[in-house]
């Protein structure tokens, strides 16, 4: 990886071998020659030497491809951080913890009300951040206005979602938004042209409607937010 990572430092930098010869203060560029030839590899003082007009550190030099690093843009900050006094080291890591919390947050929609009981749906989305509760794969969290999926999704509870236009098996438990009616959380069956929903309570019947009026939103991730 050392001669590779040479070539294409010095080339970057717009150094043919001569010119960066004369940088470690070498009088023939022959050495840089047979260093980007992978012939042999200099010795841990030139190493650094090398590292430091390049501004990367040994260990990059060493075993990252930097050429496919600068192709996906990443950005070595390391010798930039090793400058700072400790009092600005201390700020800057504070900061880039901070940073490192946000782009891990998950960012999901909130604020919609399904039934689960007779179809009802308010679409006012908002975004919000929860954190670690969020299961994979969610991408909503939607709270139960009804209680025809209790015991399972109780009245006012919250359930994540998966968007995904169709169940995975019969049986699943999703949210559908039927034609003319709203949207619904309930157990899916679809037969011969036709959708069932069904309820776990056992005071709520089935409904049944042409499977055209029944787009499906997602499925519910059984993992929920109290």
């Amino acid at each position: 990886m050392f001669s590779k990572n040479l070539k294409y430092l010095r080339e970057k930098n717009g150094l043919d071998q001569m010119q960066f010869a004369e940088k470690l203060g070498r009088k023939s560029p022959s050495t840089v020659s047979e260093w980007e030839k992978g012939k042999y590899t200099p010795k841990l003082g030139v190493l650094s030497d090398i590292a430091h007009i390049f501004n990367v550190s040994i260990e990059e030099m060493m075993h990252v491809n930097l050429a496919e690093k600068d192709a996906k843009g990443e950005i070595n900050i390391i010798p930039t951080f090793n400058e700072l006094n400790r009092s600005n080291q201390i700020k800057t890591f504070e900061f880039a913890k901070n940073k490192l919390t946000e782009q891990n947050d998950k960012h999901i929609l909130s604020s919609r009300s399904t039934a689960a009981g007779a179809p009802d749906y308010e679409d006012a989305q908002q975004k919000i951040i929860v954190r670690n509760e969020v299961p994979r794969g969610a991408d909503e969290v939607v709270t139960i206005a009804g209680d025809s999926m209790e015991p399972l999704l109780k009245q006012g509870s919250q359930a994540f979602v998966h968007y995904q236009p169709t169940p995975d098996t019969d049986g699943q438990i999703v949210i559908v938004s039927i034609k003319g009616d709203g949207v619904a959380c309930k157990m899916i069956y679809r037969e011969d042209g036709k959708i069932r929903l069904a309820s776990i309570n056992e005071k709520y019947e089935d409904m049944v409607f042409p499977a055209e009026d029944v787009r499906i939103i997602g499925k519910v991730i059984i993992s929920q937010k109290k």
